[in-house]
């Protein structure tokens, strides 16, 4: 699944996310989920459901990773906010996300293979 266009609109849509809208989704999904991130060295929170991560939420930009079985219930719950980029995924460890070299490099950190790729690698390769 090409994320090209994806990240495209999460990276150019909402300027108040990182300062604002962030702690309102996290907060938000508090109710049903837990969220991990520490505010002042990471880039990306992991969205878990009791122990099972099942999505992860940038910081930087309303852009959220989350698995298919997940998404309609987080869609619920974050009805209000119209600007969040889903990337649904059957699994975070799925390799099946793309994304264009230009476009990725201009906003995120390196990542091995731009043509295959997780949502866990996506995480990894831009936590810090």
């Amino acid at each position: 699944m090409d994320i090209t266009e994806i990240l495209q609109t999460a990276v150019h849509s909402n300027n108040y996310w990182k300062h604002s809208d962030f702690s309102s989704v996290t907060e938000a999904l508090s109710s049903h989920y837990s969220t991990d991130i520490e505010m002042e060295t990471e880039k990306i929170a992991i969205l878990n459901l009791g122990n099972k991560t099942i999505g992860y939420i940038c910081l930087n930009h309303p852009l959220i990773f989350i698995e298919n079985q997940y998404t309609l219930q987080v869609k619920n719950v974050l009805h209000s906010f119209h600007d969040i980029g889903y990337i649904v995924v059957d699994t975070l460890n799925n390799q099946c996300l793309s994304v264009n070299h230009e476009v990725y490099h201009k906003y995120f950190n390196w990542i091995e293979n731009l043509n295959t790729f997780s949502a866990e690698e996506f995480y990894f390769y831009n936590v810090t």
